[in-house]
């Protein structure tokens, strides 16, 4: 994967705070469009409405070697975040706290992260961590003290054709956590429905893909059940609030998507039939249709 493109890309990383009700997710972002022209982002995605700031490529700065990225006066890092947005419609202000994150044992991507061709390259950076600190957002003060964050990144030329994806995390004796993503692929003539997936729960790793084989049993607008060998995971969403996203197109950032970060989700996971749990809950749901 070519690390100093001389062509369309993008790279951007999302950084969701939880504690309970009160979700955020900030997502830095990187562009470059087939003309070269350079611009960066930050959206900020709340329960009830998304903002998409825009900045000189300039203002954005990450490093290649760890997860750190500053942009404008926001800066996002393995250890915290700092925020301190002043714009017409959003006022946000304040640091948060991270402890240790979670990785995944292995690359999410599997054999596929060498394919040079793939349009989207998706990196998880920690299934699960501890927050503290606070946020103020429009006037509201938010406590995230024993919360709990998630945070993934993509880069490439843009986002597949059409996808679904969603994220979970909840306290059950520690914390846990789920990422699920199908989409519509197309290598060179090539066009399959792909997966990808992990569930992190109870200290232990379950994955879900395509390079292992996985068989996508259905697939709609509010339904995603996969089967890998003798795990089995159905999502059923049951309600929604979505926001709109901006996503890459060829490296530009003209493409709406659509993502509810405290969406009414049920989730059920089973192994060889034995149900390791089954609960409705607010999880993230993104679609690109």
């Amino acid at each position: 994967m070519n690390q100093n493109p001389s062509h369309s890309y993008f790279q951007g990383w999302y950084f969701k705070n939880q504690k309970e009700d009160d979700i955020l997710s900030f997502i830095p972002a990187y562009h470059m469009d087939e003309e070269g022209k350079k611009s960066a982002s930050l959206q900020v995605n709340t329960p009830k409405e998304a903002y998409q700031i825009h900045f000189p490529y300039q203002d954005l700065r990450f490093s290649r070697r760890r997860l750190a990225v500053s942009i404008g006066e926001n800066v996002f890092t393995s250890q915290g975040i700092r925020i301190n947005i002043h714009t017409k419609e959003l006022t946000a202000t304040g640091k948060l706290t991270y402890g240790a994150f979670t990785p995944m044992k292995k690359d999410i991507m599997g054999p596929f992260r060498h394919i040079p061709w793939m349009p989207c390259y998706h990196n998880v950076y920690s299934m699960a961590h501890n927050i503290s600190g606070e946020l103020t957002v429009n006037g509201n003060r938010i406590d995230f003290n024993h919360g709990m964050g998630y945070t993934e990144g993509d880069q490439g030329t843009g986002f597949p054709t059409d996808y679904l994806w969603t994220q979970c995390s909840w306290q059950e004796e520690d914390h846990n956590s789920l990422m699920l993503s199908v989409a519509d692929l197309q290598l060179g003539p090539i066009n399959f429905t792909g997966c990808i997936g992990v569930i992190y729960y109870k200290w232990r790793e379950y994955r879900f893909a395509t390079y292992l084989g996985v068989r996508i049993k259905k697939v709609s607008p509010n339904e995603i059940w996969v089967q890998q060998g003798n795990y089995e995971l159905q999502v059923k969403i049951l309600e929604k609030l979505e926001n709109t996203l901006l996503a890459p197109v060829k490296g530009s950032m003209i493409r709406k998507v659509y993502e509810s970060v405290d969406a009414r989700m049920k989730y059920r996971f089973s192994v060889d039939g034995k149900v390791m749990f089954e609960f409705i809950r607010k999880g993230c749901f993104e679609r690109g249709l």
